[in-house]
């Protein structure tokens, strides 16, 4: 996969971060499996990319975070998304929605998995 992926990725990151807390919460290791995992290794996300994601969703309120302990000694901080963070996922999911609609009509394409000519 090239540059233009990598870019494309960068900025979709923020809107799975999100899809993913809305299933459930999430402590920072299971999201990065969960990239990987989902995405059959073609999409990984390195711990040092999320956590300022993470930092910058916490600040504006989008999520939430918590503490739980494992183990005797062990703490996980766990993600939660709130309300706001529910609405900012169905805005940024529309903007994809409308953006990757657009690129498929100038491609032609119009079903997933058409050849190019």
């Amino acid at each position: 996969m090239g540059q233009n992926t990598d870019n494309f990725k960068r900025g979709t990151a923020e809107m799975l971060v999100l899809y993913l807390l809305s299933k459930e919460d999430l402590y920072g290791y299971q999201i990065t499996q969960a990239f990987a995992e989902k995405s059959g290794g073609a999409y990984t996300m390195l711990e040092g990319s999320l956590y300022p994601i993470l930092y910058r969703l916490t600040e504006a309120g989008c999520i939430s975070d918590y503490t739980k302990q494992v183990g005797k000694r062990r703490t996980r901080r766990y993600y939660h998304l709130e309300d706001k963070g529910r609405a900012y996922y169905k805005e940024i999911l529309a903007d994809y929605d409308a953006v990757t609609d657009s690129i498929s009509k100038i491609l032609d394409r119009k079903a997933r998995g058409d050849n190019d000519e």
